[in-house]
């Protein structure tokens, strides 16, 4: 037998030591482990959550004009990302089901937990002001305990066996007991014992004096929280959600009207969506195609062209104007729309990304073998790292384009 682990020296199963003369056992469970899946960890809700984030993922992929094997083909990665986190918390939730022990004594409740950190907490009766029961619909439930302000009781050490956001004053509970009704009532009856034999039984020392006075209640161990601190943390927080609130809502120059640097480097460029889900760049000024993006590769440059095309729909822009791949003297690498102003800076999304797009503009022209490209290359200082305003392609345009240049 393994004899590294706290609970397995327990002389008594859920117990750190045997019970005492005159205590007695009332009732002994472990949390069932459907109720922690549902209650607890709530599986259901977070598959429902991933369900509807691949829904959305796929929808928004075909009104872009992706096809629909290619929009799940797509988003295949976020199906894995899901099976992995609901993966995590079903093993998870077996493990605590398993290292887990509820106790009920005539004197006390009990709760053994911890996967990785084995933790025993006893908690008295005289320290339990309330006891409420949760019940579901399979017969399982959770008894929440409300202790004294005298208690102290840690929400990290106890989780998941605790009430949600009571941070300060925390409450134990006995989550996914099986056919809970008549666990509480064993509990109640067993409170309602403590409180009438409490209030009968007054235990002095013999040798003290009659008119000695008693022991004082036991010092409050928790102090009020400062409001203060709170007051400015939650204040702080408010004022920077409204600040950025302001800054993304409020009015801001339109982007046209902003000055465009002048292009060291320069091409224009067609993105053609083909039902296969590959695209197909073809070059505004000879009608050649540049390149042709395999289905499902090189995603940044598909939501990067996407977040304009959304944005010329959005102001009713029609597909005849090209994007444009502009290299500046001072580093930056830009997609421009000229038909909306928008324009995003590359390089803030790093190298690797921004190449996706540089390596456009060493295309050459048909016939244009020996002829430098565009224009020169400017020396790579440090690009301008300021925030891109990042908005949306249109991917139709181009299959006009190019059947117009093929004819």
């Amino acid at each position: 037998m393994n004899k590294m682990l706290e609970h397995d020296e327990e002389p008594v199963p859920g117990l750190p030591e045997a019970l005492p003369d005159g205590e007695r056992l009332l009732w002994q469970g472990a949390p069932e482990f459907r109720s922690l899946v549902r209650g607890t960890f709530h599986l259901p809700e977070l598959a429902a959550y991933f369900a509807v984030l691949l829904a959305l993922r796929v929808v928004f992929q075909v009104a872009d004009g992706a096809g629909l094997l290619a929009a799940v083909a797509g988003s295949l990665w976020l199906v894995s990302l899901a099976a992995v986190a609901i993966g995590i918390l079903l093993s998870y939730a077996r493990l605590v089901a398993r290292s887990t022990l509820f106790t009920i004594t005539s004197r006390r409740v009990v709760i053994r937990c911890g996967v990785a950190l084995p933790l025993t907490m006893n908690l008295p009766f005289s320290r339990i002001e309330t006891a409420d029961l949760r019940l579901r619909g399979d017969g399982s439930g959770d008894i929440s305990l409300t202790t004294d302000r005298s208690s102290r009781v840690s929400y990290v050490l106890l989780w998941p066996f605790v009430k949600p956001w009571r941070w300060i004053r925390v409450q134990p509970v006995l989550r996914g007991v099986p056919d809970a009704s008549p666990v509480a009532e064993i509990l109640a009856g067993a409170l309602r014992q403590q409180a009438a034999g409490a209030g009968r039984q007054i235990t002095r020392d013999p040798e003290m004096p009659a008119d000695a006075p008693r022991d004082p209640a036991p010092a409050r161990r928790w102090s009020a929280y400062p409001t203060v601190p709170l007051t400015a943390a939650v204040s702080l927080v408010v004022v920077a959600v409204v600040a950025t609130a302001w800054t993304r809502f409020a009015d801001a120059p339109p982007a046209e009207e902003l000055a465009l640097p002048a292009a060291t480097a320069q091409i224009d460029l067609f993105f053609e969506d083909r039902a296969d889900g590959s695209v197909v760049v073809v070059g505004a000024g000879d009608g050649a195609v540049v390149e042709v993006l395999e289905p499902g590769s090189n995603g940044f440059l598909r939501s990067t062209v996407r977040s304009l095309v959304r944005a010329r729909r959005a102001a009713d822009v029609g597909s005849e104007t090209p994007f444009s791949v502009r290299r500046t003297a001072a580093g930056q690498l830009l997609l421009h729309d000229p038909a909306t102003g928008q324009r995003i800076d590359l390089r803030a999304f790093g190298a690797t990304n921004a190449e996706v797009f540089a390596r456009f503009l060493e295309h050459r022209p048909p016939g244009a073998a020996g002829v430098e490209p565009n224009m020169a290359e400017p020396n790579m200082a440090e690009p301008n790292m300021a925030e891109p305003n990042i908005v949306e392609p249109n991917m139709a345009q181009a299959a006009l384009t190019s059947q117009e240049n093929t004819q």
